[in-house]
């Protein structure tokens, strides 16, 4: 099934996502998009990090449970975390690759979701 299988590997990449910036935060803040220096910036990125590993986990335990409106569901709410992370670092930097990056995990996510409802 292709759904299942774009979520899981859309699941795993979150989950490295999430533990390279807890891991490496100051890396982190560039691929993000905001400041690099300051505690404040590396507390976000940090904060950011747990969200994308809680995220990631639910989906992929979803996925391999085969519990496609639990995977509805949390694809759903999983769109709103890249759709705020677009908003944010537009209001503040407005950094086009990172952007770019923020806007391609919220069209990644709603076409898995549209592949998933569509029982593919």
């Amino acid at each position: 099934m292709l759904g299942r299988s774009l979520t899981v590997l859309g699941a795993v990449s979150v989950l490295g996502i999430g533990a390279g910036a807890l891991l490496w935060p100051r890396q982190a803040t560039r691929t993000y998009g905001i400041a690099k220096d300051g505690r404040s910036a590396l507390a976000y990125v940090r904060a950011t990090a747990a969200r994308d590993l809680v995220m990631g986990a639910f989906v992929l335990w979803a996925a391999l449970a085969g519990d496609r409106r639990a995977v509805e569901a949390g694809l759903g709410v999983c769109a709103l975390a890249p759709l705020a992370d677009f908003l944010i670092v537009a209001e503040r930097r407005g950094a086009v690759p990172q952007l770019a990056l923020h806007a391609s995990g919220v069209v990644g996510i709603l076409a898995t979701l549209a592949i998933v409802r569509a029982g593919k």
